[in-house]
């Protein structure tokens, strides 16, 4: 059992996870001890932050603003929903918790690269049933619906929020797919429309589905910036493959009695891959970068010196030890 608990406020969290140093010391506390991360004092609003971003370091506890149902408050809810995590307890990826010993040394093809997952799967969204008029729509509007299908994952690169999200992949698809507008039909709705994924991530256990049903302005063009009319967030994990019915909720987070979406889920199968360090050396800001191209100033100005610190960060990184008998992922 833990014998402490560390307790952060987001602000200072941020502030002392910078340096490799220290975000590879929080990351080895985090596998035998407790921590919490707790939202910055002016939140005034009382809106969440993204609760992904601390649960990839290992944080156990990401404090929410629990009366307000926005994005951060809809993952916490998905990540302790369906299967077995209804107990209100998940297990962290294997990788968080445990050295994993390789007695066989270090495979060829991994030596100086990362070890990811590559993730796919498909999601047909076929139709809606029963939306619910907007109380503000005036009389005579009709319900002009789509759906939006998003992906939220632990090397999500879309997050500038944190600098140590992962490294650009060709080979990734787009993690947004937006259906066409069927106009005057808030009834049953079909979209019949196909949304394939593929993904490479570290811990395939914290990816994230979003579903969005909202309304066309005009009838015809969709708009990013319109609020959802019903959401629905889950884990990929726990989708059920095949055809299935998904609840939808309104802005409170509250279930509608009779609206639901209509879909077909596919999974394939989860492979390792290794890639390059690429990106994820140490970040540099805006303001630094400008001055080094002003001033003419090169962190790599010595070829050798850093091509060992490239060796010895994609080593830790990768989870390899020098001696190539532990790991962790």
């Amino acid at each position: 059992m833990p014998f402490h608990i560390l307790s952060f406020m987001e602000g200072t969290f941020s502030k002392h996870t910078k340096t490799k140093e220290y975000k590879d010391a929080l990351y080895r506390h985090n596998m035998r001890f407790m921590m919490r991360v707790y939202p910055q004092f002016n939140r005034l609003t009382s809106h969440n932050f993204n609760p992904l971003m601390y649960w990839r370091k290992g944080v156990q506890m990401a404090a929410l603003n629990w009366q307000t149902f926005d994005h951060g408050m809809q993952l916490n809810q998905a990540m302790f929903e369906g299967g077995t995590d209804q107990s209100g307890y998940v297990l962290k990826p294997h990788s968080m918790r445990e050295i994993r010993m390789l007695r066989e040394g270090l495979p060829d093809e991994a030596v100086g690269k990362l070890e990811r997952k590559n993730v796919s799967f498909t999601i047909d969204v076929i139709s809606a049933q029963q939306l619910m008029r907007p109380g503000n729509l005036p009389a005579n509007r009709s319900v002009d619906p789509y759906v939006e299908v998003e992906v939220f994952h632990a090397n999500d690169k879309r997050d500038k929020h944190d600098s140590s999200v992962g490294i650009p992949t060709p080979t990734d698809t787009p993690l947004k797919y937006t259906t066409k507008v069927v106009r005057e039909n808030g009834f049953n709705p079909v979209f019949d429309y196909k949304c394939h994924f593929k993904l490479t991530t570290k811990y395939p256990e914290l990816v994230f589905v979003k579903f969005s049903v909202k309304m066309s302005p005009d009838g015809e063009k969709r708009n990013e910036r319109v609020a959802p009319m019903a959401t629905y967030t889950a884990k990929l994990c726990n989708l059920k493959e095949g055809y299935r019915t998904l609840p939808l909720l309104d802005p409170n987070g509250d279930r509608y009695l009779f609206s639901t979406l209509f879909c077909r889920i596919e999974r394939g199968p989860v492979t390792n891959v290794y890639v390059n360090p690429g990106d994820e050396s140490e970040p540099v800001g805006r303001i630094k970068t400008l001055g080094n191209k002003v001033f003419n100033r090169s962190y790599n100005s010595n070829p050798k010196l850093a091509a060992e610190k490239t060796v010895e960060k994609s080593s830790f990184d990768s989870g390899y030890s020098d001696s190539s008998l532990v790991r962790t992922v």
